[in-house]
């Protein structure tokens, strides 16, 4: 994952691959097949990763609209500084492999549904706790949340400072009030 990560699909070569991985040029391709199947099972891992963790956070806490704060806490902190230099995965996936590669648009199509479900439930809670008001559509709130994360996501590839990504994040959340 780390290869494709630093270095993209196309521009990851199989000698790169061998050695991120430690495996012999046999021991790659009994595995994996090719460059693709290692590329696809990376990109699954990470998005099952981020479905996991999001998940667990918006879980996390009794009070669901802490919870959605907690989950954009860990979203600024992974925005900015070295690690949001790096970027997102996913993000990087699409920018390179989408319209054209329809297997990859189909895994990314399914974090973005995956994250709006678990954000939708927890807005949904706080709704009926009186966290949230209930009059908002909670589908389109979670569309909205998931677009600010990818959008914190890219800027933080760019190089955005964490007070900047976290009064962002503030401004985000506004419509929890």
């Amino acid at each position: 994952m780390g290869v494709f990560w630093d270095r993209g699909y196309h521009d990851a070569s199989l000698p790169d691959l061998l050695e991120g991985m430690e495996l012999s040029r046999g021991s790659f391709y009994k595995a994996f097949v090719d460059k693709r199947g290692v590329y696809l099972r990376a990109l699954d891992v990470y998005i099952d990763d981020a479905i996991r963790k999001t998940g667990e956070i918006l879980h996390s806490n009794s009070s669901p609209k802490a919870a959605i704060k907690d989950a954009f806490s860990r979203q600024v902190e992974e925005s900015s500084g070295k690690e949001g230099l790096r970027g997102c995965f996913v993000v990087l996936s699409a920018v390179e492999m989408l319209p054209a590669d329809e297997e990859v648009s189909a895994r990314i199509a399914r974090l973005f549904r995956r994250l709006q479900d678990l954000y939708a439930a927890a807005i949904i809670r706080a709704q009926a706790l009186g966290e949230i008001d209930p009059e908002l559509d909670e589908r389109t709130l979670a569309r909205f949340l998931v677009c600010q994360i990818q959008g914190m996501r890219v800027l933080g590839k760019a190089g955005a400072n964490r007070d900047a990504t976290k009064a962002m994040v503030d401004f985000a959340l506004k419509p929890l009030d």
